[in-house]
């Protein structure tokens, strides 16, 4: 799986090293030691580079890696974000990683569990004193730009899951000087937002604690469970949005996301919202 990363620890005190920066290399000792929930991981699978931790974490899953499987790179070749599309994913700026589950639940469930991490997310960036919000289904989003994306790969029989892998791309360090221009003015990151750099040690860990911890919701009340962790960081709420669904494009209202994990979409001239499973969210308003 590649080479163990050679990691310095940042100081302990708060995300940022005063006079210089932060160089927040990671280590598996170093993750473990400030885990709330170190007996949720089952192991740390910890690279300098590689193409797409997500697709590290399905090849393990395949080869009957167990559940709670942790993947970290330092820097991916071929980070994926969903649809087919790329995720920038330079060298010592950001945070990637992927999670490996084998949660005994019907894959409709399993579906929702992109969802229980992009709670998760919200929760650890909230956590690192930068407000985030959700945009519907997948996206983490710092005022009015993307900063983390998540992908979720499922893989099932047909009626139970077999394993799950969830990829996290956070956007931690970097600089607007390091977004390719295609997507300068639309992405961020948290030391954009907050004017100052943080430790991607630390955010992953708090992100592990709080998928944890919502994993655990999730697996006794269901979605509904997150409800309101999601609700009160609603990006598209109110805002008028054009859907992708199947083959069709509409424009219509967001309404905000059910207890099931759906988006309340009311199409234009329509009477009443439809809750939408699956979709992408094309354009929106403000």
């Amino acid at each position: 799986m590649g080479e163990r990363l050679h990691r310095i620890r940042a100081e302990r005190q708060g995300s940022v090293v005063p006079g210089r920066e932060i160089d927040s290399r990671l280590s598996e000792a170093g993750i473990r030691s400030r885990l709330r929930t170190p007996g949720f991981w089952a192991g740390f699978n910890l690279l300098d580079v590689t193409d797409s931790t997500n697709r590290c974490a399905m090849e393990m899953a395949e080869s009957g890696a167990p559940h709670g499987t942790v993947v970290v790179a330092d820097a991916q070749t071929a980070g994926r974000g969903r649809l087919g599309r790329s995720w920038v994913s330079p060298p010592a700026r950001n945070v990637y990683v992927s999670l490996l589950l084998r949660p005994d639940m019907s894959p409709a469930e399993g579906a929702r569990l992109s969802l229980v991490a992009g709670v998760a997310l919200a929760d650890a960036v909230e956590a690192m004193g930068v407000p985030g919000a959700l945009k519907w289904p997948n996206d983490l989003y710092l005022d009015d730009r993307k900063a983390a994306g998540i992908l979720a790969e499922m893989a099932s029989g047909a009626d139970r899951v077999r394993h799950v892998v969830i990829g996290a791309g956070v956007n931690v360090n970097m600089v607007p000087g390091d977004f390719p221009p295609e997507i300068s003015g639309k992405a961020t990151s948290l030391r954009i937002r907050s004017g100052r750099p943080f430790s991607r040690e630390e955010l992953l860990e708090r992100f592990l604690d709080a998928f944890a911890d919502r994993y655990g919701e999730f697996l006794d009340g269901g979605f509904a469970a997150l409800h309101e962790g999601w609700d009160r960081r609603d990006f598209l709420r109110g805002r008028r949005v054009r859907l992708r669904r199947g083959r069709g494009e509409e424009w219509g209202t967001a309404e905000g996301v059910d207890p099931e994990g759906a988006l309340r979409f009311l199409p234009d001239g329509a009477a009443a919202a439809e809750p939408v499973q699956s979709g992408e969210i094309l354009e929106y308003g403000r």
